[in-house]
């Protein structure tokens, strides 16, 4: 993920988010476990109560049977597959309630959703400090571990390792105090989500003031007054600040959307700071990132310092150069305006660096990538690479009218259904993320099929003109995809084992891999073609587009850095900040990016990472060295190679979470891991 994209996804790193069950015969939508289309416009704030009601009902007597089972009646099938069939159906309303929470207009229906979410979280919370079904676990795992499947071994290990990071070791008042800082942190994470997905804000502008903005932004934005109301969200930003040639007005925009869910989130996000590092100390752990790195592929905290500052030392003097050039452009063309350089300047002087340097005209680009035919040419691309077949199906139940639903199959075999809800409305998610909706699951010879959505804010057309995407907007699509695929194509017997478990730290490795293909002119030239002439990109322009991807890309990376390390100092290093505003620690932090500092903005208050990466926004770049190393085999044997491409679905995508992700790599790479691909990629050496 690079700072144009906030990708959230949801409920990955999180071993207190899961959730969901069937109850039997029941026509609540959200409690029919079958292959037929989820009734989404049949759900309301009743069916979210009263499914929330009736799987604790379940669960509870699910977690009564596990206990039940003793000496030689703890079987596989009566505990360990009973506990994934528990935490499966716990995790599968989970999502769906987070995805009505994200997704939907009507206010009760959404705000039910946020509440019983809450109510299913704190559940699985303190189902974690349930003695009895730690001790049939531990006593299960004791008897037999040596005769389980190297799969159910690590759902095994795993799953009590979850135990005891949630508490299961300490003494029974001690018990009682944790509960009371997971309800807390529940409640605030909640609150801060909200907070930002409920934010409305807009500005006035004139007409001289967005002179720049392509002509069809501005006919969506005028008023019948002759002025313009340009809403503050991520699309109006980001194009702001990339076309609006008025210095005040990029300012004024910069300054509003990082003002979002201000002062709303103080509290919220102080709160969880706050009660994270008190999580960390009763369990035993000294920081919260700590405790957060017990399960994740870094494994201490040490190694994910290490990895950022070796990182801000190799691309310093890269952001300095980059930095510099930007300087002498915003000289060169306003002498007027002060030679520093701020955060408001820099997508705008890029873009017009690329125009001086390349003659790259990012408008010029974006006629070759229509949405609907970008879409048709991203499918296209990912059923050759990993045979698939991708189907658009228009008699399945909708959230929203806009949404489209497809089928997917492998290798001619349905694999799942998924929803694409691409573009902003009011009290809508407003990044760009992949959201499991239901992960596999095969019992009794059924399989249930997994089911996800993309849920998107991109740039919407209008009567006058298509949806026409950035070519980063392209990056983001097929970033996002990448997960979606690996959300429906993750198999394994142990249900649990999907997308939910795979370590936070990696979960972008798959997603990030499929990036590069829309820097590869033998993927970009069977789609990307110009949306009034069907002309197929010229690999004029597209060598141009190369010439320039690493244009902005050290500052664009230093970025993500001072994201990371936001997150990791608020987790490892709270005792040292001391009673220190949040805010002024992000300004500290963020001297790395070598720009001043926007008085009077509060971004940490709508960094949405903050609540559900805690401790683990480093997992973008981190897992962006296995993605570049991965796709480095690619570049070797041809980036449109099926053999590879399936060699990849079968190493990687389709075993989910049944196998370490070291040993996945190996498995795909035939060799150790290498962060060399991914340091030529950033241009720090040479390819």
């Amino acid at each position: 993920m690079q700072n144009r994209r906030l990708v959230l996804f949801l409920l990955l790193i999180n071993p207190f988010c899961t959730i969901f069950a069937q109850e039997k015969g029941s026509d609540n939508p959200l409690l029919v476990h079958s292959d037929k289309p989820i009734r989404f416009d049949l759900i309301n704030a009743a069916s979210i109560r009263s499914s929330v009601n009736s799987v604790i009902v379940l669960s509870d007597q699910r977690i009564n049977r596990i206990i039940a089972a003793s000496g030689t009646s703890k079987t596989p099938f009566n505990v360990l597959m009973a506990a994934d069939e528990l935490f499966y159906d716990l995790l599968d309303l989970s999502m769906k309630l987070q995805t009505v929470a994200s997704t939907y207009a009507d206010d009760s229906t959404r705000n039910a959703a946020n509440e019983e979410s809450e109510k299913i979280s704190m559940y699985v919370n303190n189902l974690y400090l349930n003695d009895g079904l730690y001790k049939a676990l531990q006593s299960f795992n004791a008897g037999n571990i040596n005769g389980l499947k190297p799969n159910h071994q690590k759902f095994l290990k795993e799953l009590l390792l979850a135990f005891e990071k949630n508490g299961m070791k300490l003494k029974p008042l001690e018990r009682e105090r944790l509960k009371e800082i997971n309800k807390k942190l529940i409640s605030f994470g909640t609150q801060f989500d909200k907070n930002i997905a409920e934010f409305k804000d807009s500005i006035t502008f004139t007409a001289a003031q967005l002179k720049g903005l392509p002509a069809n932004m501005l006919t969506a934005w005028k008023r019948p007054q002759g002025d313009y109301t340009v809403y503050v969200n991520s699309p109006n930003y980001f194009n702001v600040l990339k076309y609006a040639d008025a210095d005040a007005t990029r300012r004024i925009m910069y300054l509003h959307y990082n003002n979002r869910a201000y002062p709303a989130n103080v509290k919220p996000l102080d709160s969880l700071v706050f009660y994270r590092q008190k999580l960390a100390e009763s369990l035993g752990f000294k920081t919260y990132a700590e405790y957060a790195l017990a399960d994740k592929m870094a494994a201490r905290p040490e190694n994910v310092w290490k990895f950022e500052d070796d990182l801000t030392v190799k691309l310093t003097p890269y952001v300095t150069k980059e930095l510099d050039e930007l300087k002498r452009l915003k000289h060169t063309m306003h002498p007027e305006l002060p030679d520093s350089l701020y955060m408001w300047d820099v997508s705008y002087y890029n873009n017009k660096l690329l125009d001086t340097r390349f003659a790259l005209n990012s408008d010029e680009v974006k006629q070759y990538f229509e949405m609907n035919n970008t879409l048709k040419g991203m499918f296209g691309i990912y059923e050759k690479l990993f045979n698939l077949k991708i189907t658009e199906v228009s008699d399945m139940p909708l959230w929203f009218p806009k949404v489209k639903a497809y089928e997917m199959f492998v290798d001619g075999k349905k694999a799942g259904s998924f929803y694409l809800d691409l573009y902003p409305r009011p009290n809508k998610y407003t990044h760009f993320a992949c959201f499991p909706i239901s992960q596999y699951r095969i019992a009794d010879g059924k399989e249930i099929l997994p089911v996800a959505a993309l849920v998107c804010n991109f740039p919407e057309g209008s009567a006058e003109e298509p949806s026409l995407l950035l070519h980063s907007d392209v990056e983001t699509l097929f970033h996002e995809f990448g997960h979606l695929v690996h959300c429906l194509l993750a198999r394994s017997d142990i249900s649990t084992q999907g997308l939910s478990a795979i370590k936070g730290d990696f979960i972008e490795a798959p997603s990030q891999f499929l990036e590069n293909w829309v820097w590869e002119y033998a993927s970009l030239k069977v789609f990307a073609k110009h949306y009034k002439t069907g002309a197929v990109l010229p690999e004029s322009l597209f060598a141009k587009m190369k010439q320039s991807q690493n244009v902005g890309k050290s500052t664009a990376t230093v970025r993500q850095v001072y994201l990371g390390l936001i997150d990791f100092t608020f987790e490892d290093k709270y005792n040292t900040i001391g009673n220190r505003d949040l805010v002024e620690v992000s300004r500290d932090v963020m001297k790395i990016g070598q720009l001043p500092f926007a008085e009077g903005t509060h971004f940490i208050y709508s960094f949405g990472h903050l609540n559900s990466y805690a401790a683990n926004y480093y997992g973008y770049l981190w897992s962006k060295v296995f993605a570049q190393d991965m796709f480095s085999v690619f570049l070797k044997n041809g980036v449109m190679n099926t053999q590879t491409g399936i060699r990849y679905r079968k190493e990687i995508l389709e075993k989910g979470a049944s196998k370490e992700e070291i040993d996945m790599l190996r498995a795909f790479l035939g060799r150790e891991p290498s962060a060399v691909p991914f340091m030529e990629s950033l241009g720090l050496i040479a390819r």
